[in-house]
């Protein structure tokens, strides 16, 4: 084993053996007489190596047409037959589960073409299946156990291809029982599947600890028999964000989808809901682009020949941090590379980067900058005026409606700063020794490249002019830096790459303008958490022993704010050790572009989570003025409310900047309002979320009731949206009604669907209508059939 994997094996057994998910199987195994373990197959003992499982029906007729098979539609054409095909026979089927071979009687082709689609989409599922690491890890400590290892699963391959597969990829398991749904024709989903293996085994329900992803099929289902159960998957508000990131043409590796899971999974024990929240925020979003970003910084080091790189603080921690375990991680392929975090900030490079020939342009910069007072001015050029000690507190830009003895305050700022000139010159002068004395300790007079996040923000910025940590730098320094590697750019920071070479990892190009300017309107969802909990650098100063070090600004973060950002970090460090892991190459030209995507979701649309958490955090401005201010705030939403909805959405989709003074994230506020506003604003609601409103709705009539067990009517649309939250709330269906059922038994969802008149609904017994129209005829068909007057209806009307 190299050096590289001895790393990350050893570091993720640690987070693992420390985790929630391990925590809760010890538990379970500590306090019940668990003899068996229950494992599902697909999606949590095996992985598929594909973006979603439809793509082995594709890859098949890819397949079946590369080797002279001459189907009738293309391989996408056929992937949507296929699928189809499945839905009619389970519409069709009088068993709980299908066959494998019932699924091809409804594919519209002669037999030889079914055949040849049947055995390559076999071996199509045999190639691209893998084992869980994290499901290795838990057979493991059952084995540990001396618990029994079994399979429970429903699909509709066979138990022979199945068992096939288990050997294949894990020789060990090679005399486990196998129960699939295919072969014994029942299902996890209605809890029968459960009951059989239960009587085959002629075991207890509380011998059995069952893991598996689905929250209906593998938890409820099994709670209800009286199984433990471990849910195998990502929790409901991340499972949002991976279909509204489909929506947003996010397309990344599945491995690389696979890591953020585990990462997820591998959550630490005994979190706050907040803190779990901003674990998620660094394993889940920000880790894998942290990570790519570092893979790639090293591979354009190694491409200049450059060993060191300086992480511009205060993101630079994180990057750093990034940075040095993927050296750790790759230790043999970036041998001589090292990468320190360095002290700099705009307020710091600011002096040392002003040319005594364009000082009074560097001064009428400053007066642009928000919020900048008097004290401010005087502190950063290192002047005093006793005349003006009333108004240290007074924003430059309010100067000239003030008079002091009789003189006007700007005017009089302008007499200042001239009678001071020499000192300004000579404070600018110090500022920029003490500030290449700073970089000539970290690199001394070899090459260096510089590593920063990202521009500043648009007009009207902090430097008026446009100016970059970086591109200060440059100006500043004697040995300039190789060239600037950004997170990302935009055309602000472009203009600078005159000054210093710049690359960016999100690249400014036709497809990336728009979703860039939209990161770059609402940077504090993102920069809040990356700076970590250090001050910004404020300056530099001399030691006793002649050495320099940074001047820090003082910070004063609560312990609530220090620990959502180590929960963030510990995400972050949990995603990279399972990228390492899983062997994730370095990034492409899409994956980054997809990274983009993913930020810009985040921005415009998010989901409830991401704007109470994100919309609460403060972000403090340590340039040049003291002020902080929290990302989503009332006094905003208030302004919103005053202007109208739709009219600031209007202002704001036709000038991003409209609003930037009292509005940091204008699309998490509206968020705030309406939950589902942005969804319908930028036009990307679909099914799940026509109906949230009203089932929102269904599901507090159900709760006022304190109903855990209801009877629905209705198995269309509304019933499929309708049943995830039902699960999600552990409310137990007893039986569908539909009227289609008067011409023969169906399943939708795993659930049989009878008939009115089939349907026992005893006294006591608590309905649901699942339907937004025809309500009320659907009423009277009800009370015209039951003989109970004890029942309770619940309806949106």
């Amino acid at each position: 084993m190299n050096h590289e994997k001895i790393v990350s094996y050893s570091s993720l057994h640690q987070m693992i053996d420390d985790s929630e998910l391990f925590q809760r199987l010890d538990d379970l195994l500590s306090q019940r007489e668990i003899t068996h373990l229950s494992l599902d197959l697909f999606d949590t003992f095996f992985r598929r190596a594909c973006s979603e499982p439809s793509w082995v029906f594709e890859e098949a007729a890819r397949r079946v047409l590369a080797n002279g098979v001459t189907l009738p539609m293309e391989a996408e054409d056929y992937r949507l037959c296929r699928i189809e095909a499945e839905a009619r026979a389970r519409k069709q089927s009088v068993r709980e589960e299908i066959y494998f071979t019932e699924i091809f009687a409804h594919v519209p082709l002669c037999s030889e073409h079914k055949r040849a689609l049947m055995a390559e989409e076999l071996q199509v599922e045999r190639d691209v299946i893998y084992l869980d690491p994290l499901v290795q890890m838990i057979l493991q400590r059952a084995q540990c156990h001396g618990l029994q290892v079994i399979f429970i699963s429903d699909m509709y391959l066979s138990e022979v291809f199945l068992k096939e597969l288990i050997i294949q990829r894990c020789p060990q398991l090679h005399n486990v029982h196998l129960f699939v749904s295919s072969e014994l024709g029942l299902t996890k989903q209605s809890g029968s599947l459960f009951q059989q293996v239960l009587s085959l085994l002629a075991v207890k329900p509380e011998q059995v600890l069952h893991i598996g992803d689905n929250p209906k099929a593998d938890v409820q289902s099994a709670q209800q028999l009286g199984l433990a159960s471990l849910h195998f998957d990502l929790p409901d508000h991340l499972s949002d964000v991976l279909e509204n990131e489909k929506l947003y043409r996010v397309n990344l590796s599945s491995t690389m989808q696979h890591a953020r899971k585990l990462a997820v999974l591998s959550i630490p024990q005994q979190l706050s809901e907040e803190e779990q929240f901003f674990y998620a925020y660094g394993a889940f979003t920000l880790g894998p682009i942290l990570t790519a970003f570092a893979k790639w910084i090293l591979q354009s080091a190694k491409r200049l020949q450059v060993k060191n790189i300086l992480s511009l603080m205060r993101e630079g921690g994180i990057f750093a941090a990034c940075i040095n375990r993927q050296l750790d991680f790759q230790s043999q392929k970036y041998p001589d590379i090292r990468c320190q975090t360095c002290y700099a900030s705009r307020k710091a490079t600011y002096l040392p980067a002003i040319d005594d020939s364009q000082l009074e342009e560097a001064v009428s910069q400053t007066l642009m900058r928000r919020n900048y007072t008097v004290r401010d001015f005087f502190n950063e050029f290192g002047i005093q005026d006793v005349r003006l000690a009333s108004f240290l507190d007074t924003p430059l830009a309010f100067l000239d409606q003030i008079s002091v003895d009789g003189q006007d305050g700007l005017q009089l700022m302008a007499d200042v700063f001239e009678q001071n000139i020499e000192q300004i010159k000579s404070n600018i002068q110090q500022s920029k020794l003490a500030m290449r004395d700073y970089f000539v300790g970290l690199t001394g007079d070899a090459p260096y490249l510089l590593v920063d996040l990202a521009p500043p923000p648009p007009p009207p910025p902090p430097l008026g002019g446009g100016g970059t940590i970086p591109s200060q730098i440059s100006k500043a320094m004697q040995q300039q830096p190789v060239t600037s590697l950004l997170l990302y750019c935009n055309h602000r920071g472009s203009k600078n790459s005159v000054i210093t070479p710049i690359s960016a990892f999100i690249p400014v190009r036709n497809d990336t303008i728009k979703g860039i300017k939209k990161i770059a309107r609402s940077p504090e969802i993102f920069e809040i958490v990356l700076v970590g909990l250090e001050g910004s650098t404020l300056g530099y100063r001399y030691t006793a022993e002649g050495k320099v070090v940074p001047r820090q600004a003082e910070v004063r973060y609560s312990a609530r704010h220090q620990q959502n950002i180590r929960s963030f970090e510990a995400g972050v460090n949990a995603y990279q050790l399972w990228d390492q892991s899983l062997g994730i190459v370095e990034p492409d030209l899409d994956e980054r572009l997809s990274f983009l995507r993913m930020m810009e979701r985040l921005v415009e649309c998010p989901v409830s989570s991401e704007v109470h958490y994100l919309g609460n955090l403060v972000h403090e401005d340590n340039f040049g003025s003291e002020r902080s201010y929290k990302v989503i705030n009332s006094s905003g939403l208030t302004r919103i409310h005053s202007e109208g909805i739709e009219t600031f959405y209007r202002k704001f989709s036709k000038n991003m900047s409209y609003g930037e003074r009292w509005l940091a994230w204008p699309q998490g506020a509206l968020s705030r309002l309406d939950p589902d506003l942005m969804m319908d604003f930028v036009g990307l609601r679909d099914a799940r979320y026509k109906h949230a409103q009203a089932i929102e709705s269904l599901l507090e009539l159900v709760q006022s009731q304190q109903a855990t067990d209801v009877i629905v009517y209705g198995a269309g649309e509304f019933f499929e949206c309708l049943v995830p939250e039902l699960v999600k709330n552990s409310i137990h269906i007893r039986s569908v009604i539909d009227k289609k059922a008067n011409f023969g038994h169906y399943q939708v969802m795993g659930y049989d669907v009878i008939s009115l008149s089939e349907c026992s609904i005893p006294s006591g017994s608590v309905l649901i209508i699942a339907s937004a129209s025809f309500v009320e005829e659907i009423r009277r068909d009800i009370f015209a059939a039951i003989f109970s007057q004890d029942v309770t209806i619940l309806s949106l009307n």
